[in-house]
């Protein structure tokens, strides 16, 4: 009985390890802050994820995703991890993630309207969120202009009601087991309202709700399906009809994210297909994403990198050499490009002096890679200039 409950301890500490580590293949923690909010009247506590490639002083900035209830790590650290994995496979863009937290005693109060609650402070939280909260991403850490809110139950809630009131400053909302409903509030009307407005870009919404509010979904989905014909409102709920209040974030997060980058994705195959022989089409791709997204999203490091090696493979070095420049016009702290770059200048013997100088200036000044890494890619060089 003692080896069977140590066993089932054992089994739970390995479990909580790896549900709340904090090891990602495409991420990095940069820090935990508190912000103290002028309107809130109170301090809420973030944290800042960011992507490898991320540099405080290299002139790049990546979408921003703001998650809700920090608190709850279990599907927090699911909700970032799902991230993680879909920008490792190049489905989504690489992105700055800030995570909010919510103490359990603010939490009715910063989601719910006045018009529902007279201490209600949402309106105070949508100020906290638009007029500090995202300025200072922008500010500090290199945050674009593309905002994606992500929450969960009350925060499925509140998120849904910003979809509504703010959407000209929002690009994507995804709502986990929201509710729409409150005293004298009812969200799907405000949904509604949206189809006869005007965008220059589509707003993309996706909820899913379990076995706690199917009346709630059954109102917005005939809303959705039947009311919504804007075709900039991509628009989407999922009904998981027996799963748990809780078990809604890790049903929704991967299939919401995917759908609402499917399009970005879509657009960075066609540069990286073998039938697309001019690099030159980048631009008007790029294009293309702003038109579809009302921002730019950059193409992932592995697309423009692996346009590069197609063309040297295909032995032609000058192609090749033109992709390797745009992908470290994008990301100038990519020191391997030079070297990718000074490969195939060899191969058409061209002088590579400057190359390997812009290399080595590169490679001091990157955060990208460590030590050991450096030490690598000098070793690399080496070889290469044999």
């Amino acid at each position: 009985m003692v080896k069977k409950q140590y066993l089932l301890l054992l089994v739970f500490t390995l479990l909580n390890t790896f549900l709340f580590s904090q090891n990602y293949e495409r991420y990095r923690k940069l820090k935990d802050t508190i912000i103290s909010s002028k309107y809130l009247g109170f301090a809420k506590k973030i944290s800042i994820t960011v992507p490898i490639e991320w540099q405080n002083d290299v002139n790049n900035t990546f979408p921003l995703i703001i998650v809700f209830d920090k608190q709850n790590q279990r599907s927090h650290n699911y909700i970032i991890n799902t991230i993680d994995y879909l920008t490792s496979n190049e489905q989504i863009p690489s992105s700055v993630i800030i995570s909010v937290e919510s103490e359990q005693r603010y939490r009715y109060i910063e989601t719910q309207q006045k018009i529902s609650d007279a201490n209600g402070h949402a309106l105070e939280n949508e100020e906290f969120i638009f007029d500090e909260l995202i300025p200072l991403a922008e500010k500090d850490y290199k945050a674009s202009k593309y905002r994606m809110l992500i929450g969960h139950s009350r925060y499925g809630y509140f998120t849904t009601s910003l979809f509504s009131s703010r959407i000209n400053d929002l690009n994507a909302v995804i709502s986990m087991s929201p509710f729409f409903f409150q005293q004298n509030t009812d969200l799907t009307n405000s949904i509604i309202k949206l189809n006869g407005l005007s965008f220059r870009a589509k707003k993309y919404y996706r909820f899913g709700i379990g076995n706690d509010y199917p009346e709630d979904f059954a109102k917005m989905d005939s809303v959705i399906t039947q009311k919504i014909n804007n075709p900039f409102l991509n628009m989407k709920g999922y009904r998981f009809k027996e799963a748990d209040h809780n078990a809604t974030p890790g049903l929704l997060i991967n299939t919401a994210l995917y759908e609402i980058f499917e399009d970005w994705s879509a657009i960075q195959a066609k540069y990286i297909s073998n039938q697309q022989k001019d690099v030159g089409i980048k631009s008007s791709l790029d294009k293309e994403i702003v038109s579809n997204y009302g921002a730019k999203l950059n193409f992932s490091i592995g697309i423009l990198n692996g346009k590069g090696w197609y063309f040297y493979n295909e032995k032609q070095y000058e192609k090749a050499i033109q992709a390797w420049k745009i992908l470290i016009n994008s990301y100038p702290n990519f020191s391997q490009g030079y070297l990718q770059i000074i490969q195939a200048q060899i191969q058409l013997k061209q002088n590579y002096l400057n190359t390997v100088n812009d290399f080595k200036k590169s490679l001091s000044n990157s955060t990208l890679y460590t030590d050991v890494q450096k030490k690598e890619l000098q070793d690399e060089l080496k070889e290469i200039l044999k």
